[in-house]
């Protein structure tokens, strides 16, 4: 007999945080490089600005969704 498997449910919650993470860094480059490519910029002063800070708020919310722990519905309502 074998034993019932656990379904791995921090591996899919962390794997769709690097998803999340690649979805928002790879949204605020191209938004970066498309703004670069409309000004007609010499240096790529959006694609850096806009990947940069997109890299911040992916990390921003990765650290916030890993720390945030969920009530569960076992704790007093005090």
């Amino acid at each position: 007999m074998s034993l019932p498997k656990k379904p791995p449910k921090k591996f899919l919650k962390f794997s769709g945080i690097a998803f999340q993470m690649l979805a928002i860094i790879g949204l605020g480059t191209f938004w970066g490089s498309h703004l670069d490519q409309k000004y007609a910029t010499e240096t790529p002063f959006y694609t850096l600005i806009f990947s940069l800070v997109s890299v911040f708020v992916a990390l921003a919310i990765t650290i916030r969704q890993v720390i945030h722990k969920p009530k569960s519905a076992n704790e007093d309502k005090s």
